[in-house]
């Protein structure tokens, strides 16, 4: 491990995740690395729920603003950054104990990195299919060269991150896509194994699989997106 004292900065963006983002928080508090060497900042957009009450106790920072959206979340609580890598999961994800070691060892090498993704709720074999084809096309992306960082698993040097500007702050839900796309003319997407995530379906299982599969495509072909109001009845 390193010597310098924060390495990665970890940025969890919320929006009325009072139920699960404690066990989030807890994920990443219990590490392969030690503490010192990261740090947890969660970027909260104004939540009506007790999220910032919860995570103020266990969290490092945690900033508010007023604007919805996970490209805005994710670079308000990266201004706040003090270290050379950004690691973004999202309040509803729980993270391995691993899974800042495969951050470190990715970002060694490349400009981004992700790893495998699981559903944190195992009632549903129509999402234990989907994501093990999801997972295989992002393995897949990333062979080919053309590496897809889902905004609940991904990492990014901060001086890439910095040089194109963060995520896209419009109200599109493939924010996490575009970063990908921009970020990879910079130089390599990896994938660790040691990056493993589950994050939760709940709001999944408000649409349709094949309209939030087709979502992405329709983005990788035309450019064009869901909005977060057609994700979240909250936004």
């Amino acid at each position: 491990m390193q010597k310098e004292k924060v390495i990665v900065s970890v940025i969890v963006p919320t929006l009325n995740e009072e139920k699960l983002v404690a066990r989030c928080i807890n994920s990443i508090i219990h590490q392969t690395v030690p503490r010192e060497n990261y740090e947890i900042i969660l970027s909260d957009s104004s939540s009506t729920d007790g999220t910032v009450r919860v995570a103020k106790k266990l969290a490092d920072k945690v900033v508010v603003c007023k604007r919805k959206g996970a490209g805005f979340g994710r670079n308000f609580g990266a201004k706040f950054a003090k270290g050379k890598y950004l690691a973004f999961a999202d309040g509803d994800t729980v993270v391995s104990r691993t899974w800042i070691e495969g951050v470190i060892e990715g970002l060694d090498k490349g400009v981004a990195c992700t790893g495998p993704v699981y559903a944190l709720e195992k009632d549903s074999k129509r999402f234990f299919l989907a994501f093990f084809f999801w997972q295989g096309l992002t393995r897949l992306s990333v062979f080919v060269g053309h590496g897809l960082l889902p905004g609940h698993n991904m990492a990014v040097r901060k001086d890439i991150f910095n040089k194109l500007h963060g995520f896209l702050e419009t109200n599109i839900t493939n924010e996490d896509n575009d970063l990908s796309r921009r970020a990879r003319k910079l130089g390599k997407i990896g994938y660790s194994e040691k990056m493993i995530v589950n994050t939760s379906t709940r709001r999944l299982k408000k649409i349709s699989m094949i309209a939030y599969f087709l979502n992405g495509v329709k983005f990788f072909l035309f450019g064009k997106s869901m909005t977060w109001n057609d994700f979240r009845d909250d936004y």
